[in-house]
């Protein structure tokens, strides 16, 4: 009753890891499943030494570090894989942007849909070094809960992090989730309401990069099934892609914003089937 589409994440953290990890990229073959479950390419985390954590103020990558970073994804290039790579700090962002022109100039990766997740301090200049590279951006919701924490490390900064409107307005093909369930809710509404509102789940206001409510379901939809490989199956309801869709207890596009938040589905449907339905009280 659920697709899944997933990176493989072997989270090396040492040389002696990434030696084994490299053994086993050599070996892999994405796209070996169906539009139910498949493996699509590599990462969040390259090289877990160089993990950064949006709760510490600043990160900056060693040149020891880095040079095992590197390992793995010139490992990911050479094998014409994706690759997703965790970055959310300045330091980090610069750094691998860095490594990563280098890398293509060794192995060109334009049009293996690489991207960058959370990226929560990117900024105008990096913006160009992206749209060169062909690499794409992940930007999650976890201001939803986290909020008040980003703006206890960060002050007013932390009213662009992530910075949606000016990731919208870039062109740059960019995707709208939730992150994993142990730093944001996995609840797309949640999410939906967040990225039009700036507000936390309780109210709070803690952004100011807010996007119209079409432009977050496009990016919450169709544009993140791009980055799977599924956009002509998936994303949009369009003739000739899967009947995946849901009923709602009230019209997004209209309601309140504030409202966004609370909206429920009352069916879910996955390939034209019914695999989920509110049952009817029967007393109404």
């Amino acid at each position: 009753t659920m697709r899944v589409f997933y990176n493989v994440w072997l989270e090396p953290e040492s040389p002696q890891d990434v030696d084994g990890v490299l053994a086993k990229i050599k070996d892999m073959k994405p796209f070996q499943g169906d539009n139910w479950f498949d493996n699509v390419g590599y990462g969040e985390t390259v090289y877990f030494p160089l993990h950064d954590n949006t709760l510490v103020a600043t990160t900056k990558p060693s040149a020891e570090n880095m040079v095992q970073w590197r390992r793995v994804v010139q490992a990911v290039a050479d094998r014409g894989m994706q690759l997703n790579v965790h970055a959310q700090l300045r330091g980090s962002i610069e750094r691998f942007l860095t490594e990563l022109e280098d890398i293509n100039k060794v192995k060109p990766i334009k049009g293996l849909r690489w991207t960058l997740s959370h990226v929560d301090q990117l900024e105008p200049q990096d913006l160009d070094r992206l749209r060169r590279l062909g690499i794409y951006v992940q930007l999650h919701s976890r201001p939803t809960i986290q909020g008040v924490l980003f703006h206890n490390v960060y002050g007013d900064k932390a009213y662009d992090m992530p910075p949606l409107r000016m990731v919208q307005d870039s062109g740059l093909p960019w995707g709208l989730g939730s992150d994993a369930t142990a730093v944001s809710p996995s609840n797309p509404f949640y999410t939906l309401g967040w990225a039009v509102t700036g507000r936390m789940i309780g109210g709070f206001k803690v952004s100011r990069q807010t996007i119209t409510r079409e432009e977050a379901l496009i990016a919450h939809t169709r544009n993140n099934a791009y980055f799977m490989f599924r956009e002509s199956a998936l994303g949009s309801l369009q003739q000739g892609k899967y009947a995946d869709l849901l009923v709602l207890d009230r019209d997004y596009l209209t309601v309140p914003a504030g409202e966004i938040k609370d909206i429920k589905p009352l069916l879910t449907m996955v390939g034209g089937k019914i695999v989920y339905a509110v049952k009817k009280d029967k007393k109404s």
